[in-house]
């Protein structure tokens, strides 16, 4: 039977195998995306994530991709230490994916950047330099804030999104936000209540989401390997999507976000529900589209197996 799990997770997984704690070669990891590009749970897969400085690897591999079938990608930029060397550095990434496309041709295509902010204080004319570029080179640029995970990362996030929100409401072109929810050492995950002020911020700012680290298991758990409890990546989506649909406070979004339970998280075959709140796949497709849009993995294998653990995925065939 179709359920919300079709609209929920519909190109949901960015596949970034190249990054840790996976840290494949890059044959082995484009070798893996081409095959789950075939594979019957294609549809849950996004793009394949890149940084800007390994494109040139892609070379060998263009043999396996076509017109009909090609190597999507979003690519990372380099990190900077200030605004004048992001937009230098900004300068020459768009180089270098011009000349990757005129490479690759119609075997590829360059979706997306994720594009790392040095920790300073966000204004409108770093934003409309970004946007006028990434926008000129036909990119949805997603930006990832680097402040410190200490007690004013809060205070600095949220007025950053202030400024992305004023910022998109007098642009053409909306820049989304890239948010880390982990890594491979517990110090990097952020709290529920970190992650809540996040996706309350971008939802009252009508602020485009994606996601990174952190996120191979559906609902939240303690993971001996990083020693904290992990996000699962239905409680962010479901936070996010129910934000929107219901207008639910802090305290609303980070209780969605500590729930370990898995039965609290339903996929019907109208809709997703948590406990009492609920939203249609209509609203969930259209949330997913402009607001909440994806997020990378290094691992696409354990978040489908897991789904079917659940009982949330159909079995594999074969």
């Amino acid at each position: 039977m179709i359920t919300s799990i079709h609209p929920f997770m519909e190109k949901l997984i960015d596949y970034a195998g190249l990054f840790p704690p996976a840290e494949l070669p890059m044959q082995a990891a484009i070798q893996q995306y081409h095959s789950y590009m075939h594979d019957q749970d294609q549809w849950m897969l996004g793009k394949f994530v890149i940084p800007i400085a390994r494109l040139n690897e892609l070379a060998p591999f263009k043999r396996m991709f076509s017109a009909n079938h090609p190597l999507s990608l979003s690519v990372i930029g380099n990190r900077s230490r200030s605004a004048a060397e992001c937009l230098t550095l900004l300068t020459g990434s768009l180089e270098w994916i011009e000349e990757f496309r005129n490479q690759y041709q119609l075997a590829a295509a360059v979706h997306s950047l994720e594009l790392p902010l040095p920790a300073v204080t966000i204004d409108h004319e770093l934003l409309q330099s970004i946007s006028q570029e990434t926008s000129a080179a036909r990119l949805i640029t997603f930006c990832e804030l680097t402040y410190p995970l200490d007690s004013q990362w809060e205070n600095a996030m949220n007025e950053a999104i202030v400024q992305f929100a004023a910022f998109n409401a007098d642009s053409n072109v909306s820049l989304g936000i890239k948010l880390r929810t982990g890594g491979v050492i517990a110090s990097a995950f952020p709290s529920p209540s970190q992650v809540a002020t996040a996706l309350a911020a971008c939802r009252d700012g009508q602020v485009p989401m994606k996601f990174t680290a952190g996120l191979h298991h559906p609902i939240r758990m303690l993971r001996d390997e990083v020693h904290t409890k992990m996000h699962g990546f239905l409680n962010v989506f479901f936070a996010g999507l129910l934000a929107w649909e219901h207008g639910l406070d802090h305290d609303a979004i980070r209780s969605i976000l500590h729930d370990e339970e898995p039965a609290d998280f339903e996929f019907g075959a109208d809709g997703i529900k948590w406990r009492q709140l609920a939203m249609s796949s209509e609203a969930v497709k259209r949330c997913r589209a402009k607001a909440m849009l994806s997020y990378g993995s290094c691992s696409f294998d354990e978040p489908r197996e897991e789904l079917r653990e659940l009982n949330c995925l159909e079995q594999r065939r074969g």
